[in-house]
């Protein structure tokens, strides 16, 4: 991967030689958004990647990007004694225009989702999950920054 930061902040980046543009509707890449870039990049490839940046002065440094680890879920402690509880049915939430393979905040920050490759998010949330008064929920894409309003129908 290579990326050039140009005088003004603006930055071309290059993915096994092919330009690697910002999402449809988003701004340019500058500077600021290096490490975002990075991470949507190891993210969707989901390997360490050699970085070479070449600063507007002339000035080039190398390095490896490992990808984040994704959350993991906590296994919680099995009940001696299993009490059946009634739960009720879990409430769809769907977004789109997310980067491929990024982190989704859906808040009330209650879980994370994954977006697809077509920059779809689908997050199934259990009820008791929302409080019972929210009809509305809000998509944080944690890459690219992308935020949707959206429903919940349960």
């Amino acid at each position: 991967m290579q990326m050039t930061v140009q005088s003004d902040g603006a930055m071309i980046v290059l993915v096994d030689g092919e330009t690697y543009a910002p999402p449809p509707y988003a701004p340019a890449w500058r500077r600021e958004a290096f490490s975002a870039v990075l991470e949507a990049i190891t993210t969707s490839l989901g390997t360490a990647v050699k970085v070479t940046v070449t600063e507007y002065d002339g000035a080039r440094f190398t390095d490896i990007v490992m990808p984040s680890r994704a959350p993991t879920a906590h296994p919680v402690a099995p009940v001696s004694d299993p009490v059946p509880v009634m739960q009720a049915p879990p409430v769809p939430v769907q977004g789109h225009g997310f980067i491929a393979g990024e982190d989704v905040a859906i808040a009330p920050i209650i879980g994370y989702g994954s977006a697809a490759p077509d920059g779809q998010v689908n997050a199934v949330v259990a009820q008791d999950q929302i409080p019972a008064n929210v009809q509305e929920m809000l998509l944080i894409g944690r890459v690219s920054g992308t935020m949707q309003l959206v429903r919940a129908t349960p």
